[in-house]
């Protein structure tokens, strides 16, 4: 006689139901850790791009007697209008591509929209084939492109980096020798994802997407009107104020709803300090790479660049006469 097998035992609902629980549990404590995970190597992807940046602009400025570039000067040394080859800007980015030689190091893995096109880019090949982001349109000042990278994830601090667009403008540019402590203050930061925070005018080129600007992080005399290095009574002051974080949320969160965009607004709207976290309720948590003028890159919140015991942003407007930076609240310098 053959042996009854026994019968195979199937799992039973309850058993299943613990399976997908358990399934289930290990799941909610693993995508986190591979969210951090994911973000953490994109911080790092961008502290090496912010690096290799800060050395192309350190090999540049060896090459011309250790003084750095305008952020962007106008083709025709008047403005960004008119019809080629006689019209639009030469940027920063451009200026330094013999020692960069790579395009993709311009664009943050942290940015949003992959970085923002140039004021006036080619219509004809899609900004070199890299397009626009939505919210971002071509200019028509100009009939050919900037001489800038199709896409930009970071901005100079205009007090290294002058907003020099012509020889009439007063703004001038500066040396290295010239910065009280190279290893703490900021030359490149991250640039805004939003495109209406850099939406600004001008009295040159009108109102369009200012993706050639610097940023900076002063108020004039006043303590009230943001400086612009444009007109020439922003330039050559005894002293100017230094921004709050205060100062810099009232601006970042203005320029995403405002019809005018960035419009008057203080200039830190054309950055982007939370790209690897933190908010305006958690200023020291989180924050964004940034450039020093030493080539150090390091990893900074909001509330320490702008902390008037360390002022990241310059104690001096070096390319701006050389004016002392002060505190709003007491009238002393920062440190």
């Amino acid at each position: 006689m053959n042996a009854v097998q026994p019968m195979k035992k199937a799992f039973t609902l309850i058993e299943l139901l613990v399976v997908i629980a358990i399934i289930a549990i290990l799941a909610a404590i693993l995508f986190p850790v591979f969210a951090q995970a994911k973000a953490a190597a994109k911080k790092s992807s961008d502290l090496s791009n912010t690096k290799q940046l800060g050395i192309s602009l350190q090999l540049y400025i060896t090459d011309y007697d250790d003084v750095y570039p305008t952020t962007y000067y106008y083709r025709n040394d008047s403005g960004s209008g008119g019809t080629a080859p006689n019209c639009g800007y030469v940027h920063w980015s451009g200026m330094i591509q013999p020692y960069v030689k790579n395009k993709r190091i311009f664009v943050s893995p942290g940015d949003a929209l992959n970085g923002l096109a140039p004021t006036n880019y080619d219509t004809t090949n899609n900004n070199q084939g890299e397009g626009a982001p939505g919210g971002q349109a071509d200019s028509s000042s100009c009939s050919i492109a900037d001489d800038q990278v199709p896409r930009l994830s970071y901005i100079p601090n205009s007090l290294i980096m002058p907003r020099k667009r012509r020889t009439a403008d007063p703004m001038t540019v500066t040396s290295a020798t010239a910065i009280d402590g190279v290893s703490s203050t900021i030359l490149l930061g991250p640039m805004t994802d939003v495109p209406t925070c850099i939406n600004d005018t001008s009295s040159a080129s009108g109102t369009d997407w200012k993706t050639h600007r610097p940023a900076n992080a002063l108020f004039l005399q006043d303590g009230t009107t943001a400086f612009s290095g444009e007109p020439l009574s922003h330039v050559g002051l005894s002293y100017y104020y230094a921004a709050t974080v205060a100062d810099a949320k009232y601006a970042l969160e203005t320029c995403q709803t405002s019809a005018t965009g960035a419009l008057g607004l203080l200039h830190l709207a054309y950055t982007s300090p939370y790209r690897f976290g933190g908010s305006h309720k958690k200023v020291t948590e989180g924050g964004a790479n940034y450039v020093f003028a030493d080539t150090s890159a390091k990893f900074k919140s909001i509330g320490a660049t702008l902390n008037p015991s360390n002022f990241l942003w310059g104690t001096k407007a070096y390319t701006a006469g050389g004016g002392q930076v002060l505190r709003k609240d007491n009238n002393q310098p920062v440190q």
